[in-house]
């Protein structure tokens, strides 16, 4: 199964190097610098995971991770940014944000694990979802 993946950031050579780096690793990738164009996408196409920067000029990433999960509640969103407060870090965890990424990346590798664990829970949870439709197990009173 290939995860796709959207990439939201104002700074396009974060956008080339992270599209390139996993989309190499088999995920399909799509950019955007523009938050708004990035939001109208991800209401209408399945995304597996967004990542996130945090600090853009036209909207906030914390604004944009709140119009996410109105949207597509179950998409999950790493955050990124290369400035943040335990103020930012503790809004972005309670408005739903899976995982917190400080740029630059020292290590694109963590980067890597961090998408592919963040991705298995996506498929577990699918899995999960599927199962409940096929076995619905909440047998009321009155059907037994």
């Amino acid at each position: 199964m290939a995860y796709k993946i959207m990439i939201v950031d104002d700074e396009d050579q974060i956008l080339s190097a992270l599209e390139t780096f996993l989309s190499l690793r088999g995920y399909e990738v799509v950019t955007s610098n523009n938050p708004e164009e990035a939001l109208e996408r991800i209401e209408f196409e399945k995304f597996h995971l967004v990542l996130l920067d945090i600090n853009m000029p036209q909207m906030t990433g914390i604004e944009m991770l709140k119009r996410i999960k109105q949207a597509r509640p179950t998409v999950q969103v790493i955050m990124m940014t290369a400035y943040t407060t335990i103020k930012k870090t503790i809004e972005c965890v309670e408005y739903g944000a899976s995982d917190y990424l400080l740029k630059p990346f020292e290590d694109l590798e963590d980067l890597a694990s961090i998408v592919k664990v963040t991705c298995e829970r996506v498929s577990r949870w699918e899995n999960i979802a599927r199962e409940s439709l096929r076995n619905p197990r909440d047998v009321t009173a009155h059907q037994i």
